[in-house]
Order: structure tokens, then C-alpha cells, then sequence
């Protein structure tokens, strides 16, 4: 059975062709979600399984609860350049550390591989 993660990547692979992945490893607490290291890929194909992904999110070496993926394509499409890559990776961070509900516009997935979405504390 596919993980929600691979459905995504099909289908998004299917939408827009190669793209850049932005990724944000992140500590959920019961109040927060908190980014803890980032890095940019450029998929190429949607043969990853949600198994191969997580031993590569694994090997940052560093306790992770989710993950957060965003798309970058370049102006006519395909991936993005590597300078502009770690310009808009950088312009990521910033957003989900100013306000974790930016998580929801990418994809926000567990260690097992399912779809999750954060959702704003009643106070």
C-alpha cells in the first residue's frame, strides 16, 4: 500500500514534471511545530518511496517528528537553479519560523509517511 507521500509525489510529478523540493525536518510539540534543519532537492522522476525518503531525512541525523515539503519550479518550469534554490529555501525557513501554519501550504507529512496538517491553537 503507498504512503500518502508517494500519492503526492505521483501526482504532483504528473502535474508539473521535475521540480525542486524544498524540505523542512520539524519537532511537533502539542503547542508548536518547530523547524529544525532544511535542504533542497531536484526530483527528477516519482519512483521515491516513502521508505527511501525517510532513511535520506534519517541520515540529517537529527530527531525529527515531520516533515514539510514545498515545490519550486523554475520560469518555464522544471527545477529551479541551484543559486535561486538556496535563495527561496532560505525565504521558506523564514516563513514556517515567522508562522507555522505556512506549513499548510506545502505538504506536511509523519515519519510514517501520512498527511498531516497544522491546525491553529485555541487561546
Amino acid at each position: 500500500m503507498k504512503s500518502d507521500f508517494e500519492h503526492w509525489l505521483a501526482a504532483q510529478f504528473a502535474e508539473t514534471g521535475p521540480f525542486t523540493l524544498f524540505i523542512l525536518l520539524v519537532r511537533i510539540t502539542p503547542s508548536n511545530a518547530v523547524p529544525l534543519k532544511s535542504s533542497y532537492a531536484h526530483l527528477i522522476g516519482d519512483e521515491m518511496t516513502w521508505p527511501e525518503m525517510r532513511g535520506l531525512l534519517d541520515s540529517a541525523r537529527t530527531p525529527w517528528d515531520g516533515v514539510a515539503f514545498f515545490v519550486g519550479l523554475g520560469h518555464e518550469g522544471g527545477p529551479l537553479p541551484d543559486p535561486v534554490a538556496a535563495r527561496r529555501l532560505k525565504d521558506v525557513e523564514a516563513d514556517v519560523k515567522a508562522d507555522p501554519l505556512t506549513l499548510n501550504r506545502g505538504l506536511f507529512f509523519d515519519r510514517e509517511g501520512r498527511h498531516l496538517r497544522i491546525d491553529e491553537a485555541a487561546g
